[in-house]
């Protein structure tokens, strides 16, 4: 019996650069929880960039991952919170920066609905598109700030062969951090060890439920540590290869509101105390 639903969102509850999650999702999840079933994201994002997507509500999130494993909230309590280290982030900026038009982004705890963002050795210029398609508030700046940081992110737009060059070399100077990629041209920055996968147990601790009564919906790489963690993962028909490799169950297309359709089928199986379909065909 499924308990609990943990969905990514880019690319996978709704289509990257989309500005809010679809009706027939939203209505999809208000069903799931009318049939006792617990619904939150398990994503990169924080707080106030959900409250876009949710439409200003944030009744869909009360429960969840945010910020890549970096908060956990249960009931709208904040039971888990991790920190960026400064000093490796400004280590790991003056590489990235050696880069053409690449750049690191951090992100404050303290935030709003702007989503305020320093970037750090970048120009206007080069910050601009970003900021446009990833709906963040910058300010250049020459060095990291010593505030208290929930994340960053690092911005390639040479190609993905150099932004795997970054990665890789960026964990090897700065060992306190993993690099991994949600969507193209750009990386979250996370603490070394930390992911969704290793957040997921303070959740179900304090849900008093196990991995096995937990559903997850993903699509990239991002995703790959949950997926490991749950006999319930699924991937969206646009996942990536090593996201649909990982994955036990396979759905539509974000842009199709596959997840939508899963989450309208679970809980219709969740009241008749059946298996949903796509549970049974893999």
């Amino acid at each position: 019996m499924i308990k609990l639903v943990l969905t990514d969102m880019d690319n996978t509850l709704l289509p990257f650069g989309c500005e809010r999650v679809s009706p027939r999702a939203l209505d999809a999840i208000r069903e799931v929880r009318a049939a006792g079933v617990e619904f939150g994201p398990a994503t990169g994002r924080d707080a106030q960039e959900l409250l876009r997507f949710f439409g200003g509500s944030d009744s869909a999130f009360q429960t969840g991952i945010l910020s890549n494993g970096k908060k956990v909230y249960l009931d709208g309590q904040l039971k888990h919170v991790s920190y960026i280290d400064n000093a490796a982030l400004q280590r790991l900026a003056d590489y990235v920066g050696g880069y053409e038009g690449c750049f690191v982004t951090a992100y404050p705890f303290k935030t709003d609905a702007s989503n305020p963002a320093w970037c750090i050795g970048a120009t206007a210029e080069e910050v601009a598109p970003y900021a446009r398609d990833f709906r963040f508030a910058p300010t250049l700046a020459d060095a990291v700030p010593e505030d208290k940081l929930i994340a960053a992110t690092v911005a390639c737009p040479l190609g993905q062969d150099v932004l795997e060059k970054i990665k890789a070399r960026g964990m090897e100077l700065c060992p306190e951090f993993d690099i991994v990629q949600p969507v193209a041209r750009w990386c979250d920055v996370v603490p070394h060890g930390l992911n969704k996968g290793t957040a997921l147990p303070l959740l179900l601790d304090s849900m008093g439920i196990t991995a096995d009564e937990v559903l997850f919906f993903g699509d990239a790489e991002n995703d790959l540590a949950i997926m490991h963690a749950v006999p319930n993962s699924v991937a969206v028909a646009n996942a990536t290869p090593e996201a649909a490799a990982a994955a036990r169950y396979h759905i539509g297309r974000c842009d199709e509101d596959g997840v939508a359709k899963a989450l309208e089928e679970l809980a219709c199986a969740t009241r008749e105390g059946r298996t949903p379909r796509f549970m049974l065909e893999g």
